[in-house]
C-alpha cells in the first residue's frame, strides 16, 4: 500500500513540474514585441478602472495611461493591440467589464474601416495572455476555428521554434507599463494630412458595424459610458495618389462611425477635423506616418484629457 502511494505521489510531482515547466516555456517562447497588455491586464491592482482603453496600434501610439495617472489622476488601463479588429474590440469591451467595471471604455475607431474578423498571426497580440473569463470563451469560439483553438489556448505549438531567435528581452518581460501603455521614441519626418469633408460619407463594412452597435449596445446594458473617437493619421505611403485614395475612403467611413454613434447619443470626436487646435508638429510628433511617437502620443493625451474628450 505504501509503495502504490509512493509511486502516486512521484506521478503528482512529475506531472506539476510538467506543467510548470511548459507554462514557463510556452511564456518564454511568445513573441513578445508588440505583447502583453492581456498579460499585465491580469497583474493591474485596481478592482475598478476609470477608462478602459480598446483598440488597435492607432489607440496604444495615441494615448499614454501612465500620464493620464500621473497628471490628471484617471486610473485607466491600454487593452489595446495590435491589429485589434472591431470584433475583437468588442469582446475587450465584455473583458474590461466583466474584470474591472470601468466607468468609461473608449474606443479608438480606425478599424471600422477594415473588413475582417481577425488578422491572421496578429491575432496572437489580443489572445496570447487573454485571461480566463466568459468574454474570452466567447471570444475564442467566435472568432478562431475549432480546429485552430489549441494555439490559443496552449500557443506553445505556434512558437515552440522561437527558441533560436531568443533573446534577453524574452526572459525579462513584456514592453508595456503597469497600465498597458506603450512608447515609440523614433522620429518621422511626416507630411501633411489630407482630409476630406465632414459630409462626405461611405458606410462601414457591415458586419463591422454589427459589432460596433453590439459593442454600443453591451456599454448601454452595463451602464458604463461608450466613448469613441478617430485618431488622425496619414496614408502609409504620403503623398502617393493610392494611399490618398484610401486615407479619404477611411475617413469618410469614419464619418458615417459618427452617424452611427449619433444614432445612439454616443460621444465621438473625430480628432482629424481638429488638427490645428491639437498642434500636431509634423517634424516631431511621428514615429511613422501612421502613429505618434511618446511627443506626439503626450500631445494628443493632454489634448483629450483637457478637453474633456475622455470623460473626466
Amino acid at each position: 500500500m505504501g509503495k502504490k502511494i509512493g509511486i502516486l505521489i512521484k506521478f503528482i510531482i512529475f506531472n506539476a513540474i510538467l506543467v510548470i515547466c511548459l507554462l514557463a516555456a510556452n511564456k518564454v517562447l511568445r513573441n513578445k514585441e508588440y505583447e502583453g497588455c492581456q498579460d499585465m491586464f491580469v497583474k493591474w491592482k485596481p478592482a475598478h478602472a476609470d477608462i478602459v482603453f480598446i483598440g488597435n496600434s492607432h489607440q496604444f501610439c495615441t494615448i499614454d495611461t501612465d500620464l493620464l495617472y500621473s497628471d490628471y489622476g484617471i486610473e485607466s488601463y491600454m487593452l489595446a493591440s495590435s491589429a485589434q479588429t472591431v470584433p475583437m474590440s468588442y469582446y475587450a469591451a465584455m473583458e474590461a467589464i466583466e474584470l474591472r467595471q470601468p466607468d468609461v471604455i473608449c474606443f479608438e475607431v480606425s478599424y471600422c474601416a477594415n473588413d475582417f474578423m481577425t488578422v491572421e498571426g496578429m491575432d496572437h497580440c489580443f489572445f496570447d495572455g487573454f485571461p480566463r473569463c466568459e468574454a474570452r470563451k466567447e471570444a475564442l469560439e467566435d472568432l478562431i476555428d475549432p480546429e485552430d483553438r489549441i494555439y490559443y489556448i496552449l500557443n506553445l505549438g505556434l512558437f515552440h521554434s522561437r527558441w533560436k531567435d531568443l533573446t534577453e528581452a524574452d526572459y525579462s518581460g513584456f514592453p508595456v507599463s503597469s497600465r498597458g501603455a506603450y512608447h515609440l521614441y523614433n522620429v518621422y519626418v511626416n507630411q501633411d494630412i489630407p482630409v476630406v469633408g465632414e459630409d462626405e460619407i461611405y458606410p462601414m463594412p457591415g458586419e463591422m458595424e454589427r459589432y460596433l452597435r453590439m459593442m454600443i449596445e453591451l456599454c448601454e446594458e452595463e451602464n458604463v459610458k461608450l466613448i469613441l473617437y478617430a485618431a488622425p493619421f496619414n496614408g502609409m505611403y504620403p503623398g502617393e495618389e493610392g494611399s490618398i485614395q484610401d486615407l479619404g475612403m477611411r475617413q469618410r467611413i469614419f464619418n458615417h462611425v459618427g452617424i452611427v454613434a449619433e444614432e445612439y447619443g454616443v460621444e465621438y470626436h473625430n480628432l482629424f477635423y481638429e488638427l490645428d487646435e491639437i498642434g500636431i508638429d509634423n517634424e516631431t510628433d511621428w514615429a511613422d506616418s501612421q502613429h505618434f511617437n511618446a511627443l506626439g502620443q503626450a500631445k494628443l493625451t493632454k489634448y483629450m484629457a483637457e478637453h474633456g474628450y475622455l470623460g473626466y
